[in-house]
């Protein structure tokens, strides 16, 4: 039975580091933007896929405990920074300094256990088991870790199934996918809850464990495929209800800076500066033109400037002008870049379209 069981584990952490593989190289040419997202979700995988790799090709054990020990502290420091910048921008900060705190007691512990020796500090006290004696301080200072992650994902838990409507055009795409990301943490509590409490033999453990990992890339492998694009545009997760903005953008006082005004118009049109102008920050002015008009701030402007240039075109005084003219009054710095979103906003080629008139 023994060798049956080992033999399973053996054979899953093999399986894991494969479908790891795949997972790696996925996110490496299908997620394009932001860097910093994309980076994350490879630390991410990565993780898991040392992990796969060391249990696989250990033959003891307690063989690459300290390694495996690190990769999970990656797998906990990229899940709190994956959902900070997807849902929770707002606690950047705090997430940031958490994980700058998190990997510096660790980049310590790495330097410590080279200096003092990997079997002074990380003491066996049972191979059976896979137990270690550790200092009281590592002890206080993993579980702090430990802690502080799991923290974290409960607050986000809450907000996401008890305060958040839902009514976000990003949230509701990916609603399912964030639920099976946290019900597989909690289950993972609930498994180190129960061993706590229980004896679970080694072997069935790493087992489960191996299963928690697969489960873990398969959500990673089926992210909602507008992440791989531009995740960044959910990251303004704090916004979900529309009147979180409401309060700050009146509808009135946006269509006569942006459309009265034909701000749209200026060839520095910038969210930065129109957000200055509507006296709001920049997260508020892209959450709430996005949520109102499904689009961002450059799409709006562009098809702003389209439809300008449908309407001058009727007029008289515009009779005479070049497409190059033209698309420069509406905003437009060249021709070359009016042509591209023309095609994308109306269709067609704008000679025609001035030749009907």
């Amino acid at each position: 039975m023994n060798f049956n069981i080992e033999s399973l584990v053996t054979s899953s952490y093999f399986f894991l580091f494969l479908f790891a593989t795949i997972v790696l190289i996925d996110v490496l040419f299908r997620f394009k933007s932001p860097v910093r997202l994309k980076i994350i979700f490879l630390l991410f995988v990565i993780s898991i896929l040392v992990i796969s790799f060391c249990s696989f090709i250990r033959t003891e054990p307690g063989q690459y405990y300290f390694l495996i020990k690190i990769c999970k502290i990656l797998m906990g420091t990229s899940i709190v920074q994956i959902f900070t910048n997807l849902y929770f921008i707002q606690h950047k900060r705090i997430a940031n300094i958490y994980t700058i705190a998190a990997y510096t007691f660790y980049f310590f512990l790495i330097f410590y256990v080279q200096i003092v020796g990997y079997d002074i500090v990380f003491t066996k006290s049972s191979i059976l088991n896979n137990s270690y004696n550790l200092p009281t301080y590592l002890k206080f200072f993993i579980e702090l870790d430990f802690i502080a992650a799991n923290l974290f994902v409960l607050y986000y838990i809450y907000n996401i199934l008890f305060k958040f409507s839902f009514r976000n055009i990003y949230f509701r795409s990916t609603q399912t996918w964030t639920f099976c990301f946290f019900m597989l943490l909690i289950a993972q509590l609930i498994l180190i809850l129960v061993s706590s409490l229980s004896i679970i033999p080694y072997h069935y453990r790493i087992l489960i464990s191996s299963l928690f990992y697969l489960f873990l890339l398969l959500i990673i492998l089926y992210r909602p495929s507008f992440i791989n694009k531009n995740g960044s545009k959910i990251s303004l997760g704090h916004l979900f209800n529309r009147n979180d903005f409401s309060a700050d953008i009146k509808e009135v006082d946006f269509n006569f800076h942006f459309f009265t005004n034909l701000y749209y118009k200026n060839k520095t049109a910038d969210i930065t500066e129109f957000s200055n102008i509507m006296g709001v920050s920049k997260d508020i002015m892209f959450n709430y033109i996005y949520f109102t008009y499904a689009m961002s701030f450059d799409e709006l402007v562009n098809k702003s400037r389209i439809e300008y240039f449908v309407e001058i075109i009727k007029e008289s005084k515009y009779k005479n002008y070049t497409v190059e003219a033209l698309a420069m009054e509406v905003g437009f710095s060249s021709r070359q870049r009016f042509y591209q979103p023309f095609k994308k906003y109306h269709g067609g080629n704008p000679s025609d379209l001035i030749d009907i008139f």
